[in-house]
């Protein structure tokens, strides 16, 4: 049997020891292949990748696929989700490193740095009061989806003294089950928030932020859960951060906001279409920070992510739950 590495990361002599100790046996092959249906399935037992192979005919031993990102509506519609073989994401991975690009994109835009950073190239001293900024403690965020991004946005937001909300499906449901590499971090018992609401409370939660976050995974019940009705519920000065997926906040109407000044800023890291097209009318929009994707790019992801697949491969040989395994009825 085979464990097949496709990625574009490098797998270490220390890396491959350890999982040579996990799975004894196992012949381990390593590819960089962006087309996955070009790569030989036979005697595949477990995959790790970000593409998935379509023709999963030609993978007749897969039972278990780790993907390497965090998010998995890259496989809607997928004929993996006709077959019974496992799925794990790498969620937890982003944790700390997406909640400190909210928190730094929150603090530049209460400290006014965009404009601040026009004052060297100028060479000429500005309107000081003008440019004065806003202090964040007791302002409110609501951070819409609760998972491992969320809840270390939280801890970071609430160690400001920002009051948090929170938007979750199953809002009963409080603890974190899924991989965190990041000890001390996060909400893992779901003590921050001072209200939960459920999908449905979306209406009711905006109009008390000052700031909204949204982490929310893309799936087809938050893909256009924002749009034009919701951001009008929104408080008029307030500002959002989108870093999940594209599409759940409708480009066009966020634009629109941005435009009248019902909302004052905003920071957008995913887009519908990526790469965002040169044209994009994003591009004209006034108080929009715009950042190619960034926010989950991080110089030890793949070392971090290698702590989540060694734990899943140690499962999945002792015949364990997998850790991050996605939903097929939720797509998470």
């Amino acid at each position: 049997m085979k464990i097949h590495f496709n990625m574009a990361f490098e797998l270490t002599a220390e890396q491959r020891a350890a999982v040579e100790a996990l799975a004894p046996g196992y012949e381990i092959v390593v590819s960089a292949e962006n087309d996955p249906d070009k790569l030989d399935g036979t005697d595949v037992e477990i995959l790790i990748t970000e593409p998935v192979p379509r023709n999963l005919e030609k993978w007749p031993q897969l039972r278990w696929v780790q993907l390497l990102s965090a998010g998995s509506n890259h496989l809607k519609d997928h004929p993996i989700w006709q077959t019974d073989i496992a799925v794990t994401n790498g969620s937890g991975t982003h944790g700390v490193p997406i909640a400190q690009y909210i928190t730094v994109t929150w603090l530049m835009m209460m400290h006014r740095m965009v404009e601040l950073l026009k004052f060297k190239p100028s060479h000429k001293w500005p309107n000081r009061a003008a440019l004065a900024n806003t202090v964040v403690r007791d302002q409110t965020v609501g951070i819409i989806g609760y998972g491992a991004i969320g809840r270390e946005c939280a801890r970071q937001l609430h160690s400001l003294g920002m009051r948090v909300l929170c938007l979750k499906r199953d809002p009963s449901d409080r603890l974190h089950k899924g991989f965190n590499p990041w000890p001390g971090s996060g909400d893992p018992d779901g003590t921050i928030p001072e209200q939960w609401y459920a999908d449905g409370q979306l209406a009711e939660m905006l109009p008390r932020c000052d700031l909204v976050v949204v982490t929310v995974p893309s799936t087809k019940h938050t893909d256009g859960m924002i749009g034009p009705t919701e951001l009008a519920l929104m408080k008029p000065g307030s500002r959002m951060i989108i870093i999940s997926r594209g599409g759940i906040v409708d480009e066009a109407a966020l634009a629109d906001a941005l435009r009248s000044g019902h909302l004052a800023e905003a920071v957008v890291d995913c887009f519908v279409k990526e790469p965002i097209p040169e044209d994009h009318f994003y591009f004209d929009v006034p108080n929009l920070i715009m950042t190619p994707h960034m926010s989950g790019v991080f110089t030890a992801y793949w070392p971090v992510l290698f702590k989540l697949v060694e734990q899943n491969i140690g499962h999945f040989k002792a015949g364990q739950p997998l850790l991050n395994e996605v939903s097929r009825r939720h797509g998470y």
